[in-house]
């Protein structure tokens, strides 16, 4: 395995989120794009996070990018609109005029204004920065770089959403507004093939519902987003092969995104299982990933006979997927099997949710570590996922959404 990647968990005192975690890294880090400025939040089905210098983004199925996969935002282009600047009409870096800082040349990218004066600064935009002249004489200026991030999260509403065509928000809602979310998590392991696969997704589509991620769902439980109607989750357990082959190329193709509960080198078993290999290109194509445990143990016994060994399942297994993919934020009780004990085993860990087998659509702030599901099956027609969502809702007295 490889050496631990840092969590950036709290950076600079800010929690950046999950899918960000190698995004981050892979943009050059706080040296390119600084430190967060804002926590992770949801605009529409996009995550959002600011930092000094440029925004990263996950979208969803809304945007017509690669759902999941973290980009960098074109904020400078974003604040030139919200300040209604000028475009610039050269491509050099900024008029020809000196840098104080030369390092910062290439971080800053291409002009995406013309010099302007605004705040009583003369100044212009560029893809990832904000250069300021400050004036030493009448006919002479020295650049500085400024924070693009920090200006844009400064604007007003009205400028924020005149520069983003669209709502900006740049903070989480309050965590008091946690509350009750209805929404069935669909449950599949085998797969027979992609086109009933397909068939089943599109009818759902067809049908009104909209997938969202399982973040998605659990920050609106957490009460800092809101969920489309008729949100769904899709996640499939147990980490098999073939669900690489007849389920990930249509989940890619039709934009849905996904939660995979894969076990760790549990492949060493020749049963058909994922590898390392597998679980890193799950992620890097925005799938989430989750842990299953090492060796699919049922945890109430294995706690009960020996704890070290439920540990290890619970929050080594954690650690282990962490040294090669980010944010492995979600656990799978295997069989569906837990109690108290168990379910202390995850908190402990660190999960930020545990999904069960238990059937129902409503989650709420007291049962995050015990999130109710849908048991589907890949190649079953529409009308028995239907079935199984109103099944699933009766069990928790709510209203089904189909």
């Amino acid at each position: 395995m490889s050496a631990p990647r840092p969590r950036w968990r709290e950076v600079n005192g800010i929690a950046v989120d999950a899918a960000f975690l190698r995004a981050l890294e892979a943009a050059g880090g706080p040296q390119v794009l600084g430190y967060p400025i804002t926590p992770s939040v949801f605009a529409g089905d996009t995550l959002q996070q600011y930092f000094d210098h440029g925004r990263l983004d996950a979208p969803g199925r809304s945007t017509p990018h690669a759902v999941g996969v973290p980009r960098v935002a074109e904020l400078g282009r974003a604040l030139a609109r919200a300040l209604r600047a000028p475009p610039a009409q050269d491509a050099d870096d900024g008029g020809g005029e000196r840098w104080t800082d030369e390092s910062r040349r290439a971080a800053a990218g291409r002009p995406v204004s013309a010099p302007l004066r605004w705040r009583g600064w003369r100044m212009r935009i560029f893809e990832r920065e904000v250069v300021r002249y400050l004036e030493r004489s009448p006919v002479d200026a020295l650049p500085h770089p400024g924070r693009l991030g920090e200006l844009f999260v400064a604007l007003d509403d009205q400028q924020r959403r005149r520069g983003q065509d669209g709502p900006a928000p740049v903070m989480r809602p309050s965590a008091s507004a946690a509350g009750e979310v209805h929404a069935p998590i669909l449950t599949y392991h085998l797969t027979r093939g992609a086109a009933a696969f397909r068939a089943q997704l599109e009818g759902l589509l067809e049908a009104g519902f909209t997938p969202v991620s399982l973040e998605h769902l659990v920050a609106a439980v957490e009460g800092w987003a809101e969920l489309p109607p008729r949100a769904c989750v899709v996640s499939f357990d147990d980490g098999w092969a073939v669900q690489l082959d007849a389920a990930l190329p249509v989940l890619l193709d039709v934009r849905v995104p996904a939660v995979f509960f894969v076990l760790p080198e549990f492949h060493r078993h020749g049963q058909g299982h994922m590898t390392v290999d597998d679980f890193r290109g799950l992620r890097a194509q925005g799938i989430t990933v989750g842990s299953h445990t090492f060796n699919h143990a049922h945890l109430p016994s294995l706690a009960a006979s020996n704890l070290s060994a439920a540990q290890a399942e619970v929050i080594e297994s954690r650690a282990w997927l962490e040294t090669e993919v980010d944010g492995v934020d979600f656990f799978a009780y295997p069989g569906g099997s837990f109690d108290d004990g168990v379910k202390a085993l995850a908190a402990a860990a660190g999960y930020r949710a545990a999904v069960t087998t238990l059937p129902g659509i409503v989650h709420r702030p007291e049962r995050l570590l015990e999130l109710r599901r849908v048991a589907v099956q890949a190649w079953w027609p529409l009308a028995d996922v239907l079935q199984a969502i109103r099944n699933a809702a009766q069990v928790d007295g709510a209203a089904a959404p189909i």
